[in-house]
């Protein structure tokens, strides 16, 4: 919190992104919207640092972007949000701007897993916390996506469903599944053909059943 701040003054945020990097652009813009939303009168900001003069274009599809991301956020309540488009070096007019508009957190992203170790030197975020009056939250990388838990079950074998076939259910397996031990050890299956059971017509072998 800037110490020159009046203690009752709203909670100024500020997300920076590249939108020509919206990997980690876009995720670091989600996580500053979370916040913002959960900050009661929380006055926000997003800026994008380009290498040419700003645009009307450019700005219009800044402000089309933070509002597609916006929406799509469950349970957002800001009443507004401030666009900025700005040319120059990165990490020098983030914290221009954050201490333009007395931010209390600016918010990037980042590819980078971050290393307690070592500064990455060079870096945009590890510029802009340099440089910054204010802390500097590094959103990102972005998770992978998990991999899936749902179980998939191969299809039947083809010679399997063709030894069904050719022996009217007698059979269950083809001669290469039948020598599977491991199957045959926890499957078993017979065929009858008169009820009440009686004598098997066909030899007891592995079946689909556990």
């Amino acid at each position: 919190m800037n110490s020159y701040a009046p203690n009752d003054r709203p909670f100024v945020l500020l997300a920076a992104l590249d939108l020509a990097d919206t990997e980690s652009g876009g995720y670091a813009l989600d996580q500053a919207l979370r916040i913002a939303t959960r900050i009661p009168g929380c006055q926000m900001h997003v800026l994008h640092v380009g290498e040419k003069s700003p645009e009307q274009e450019t700005l219009d599809l800044l402000r089309h972007y933070v509002t597609e991301k916006a929406e799509a956020l469950p349970g957002f309540s800001l009443t507004g949000i401030g666009v900025h488009v700005r040319k120059g070096e990165p990490a020098h007019i983030i914290a221009e701007l954050g201490a333009e508009i007395g931010a209390d957190l600016v918010v990037v992203g980042t590819h980078r897993v971050p290393q307690f170790r070592t500064v990455i030197k060079g870096h945009t975020s590890e510029r802009v916390n340099t440089e910054s009056a204010c802390p500097v939250l590094v959103a990102g990388p972005r998770p992978k996506p998990q991999p899936s838990h749902v179980i998939v079950i191969d299809g039947p074998c083809p010679d399997c469903l063709t030894t069904r076939q050719s022996s009217a259910g007698r059979k269950w397996w083809c001669a290469r599944h039948a020598e599977h031990h491991a199957v045959l050890k926890h499957r078993l299956y017979a065929y009858e053909t008169e009820l009440p059971f009686g004598q098997h017509d066909s030899e007891i072998s592995a079946t689909g059943v556990d």
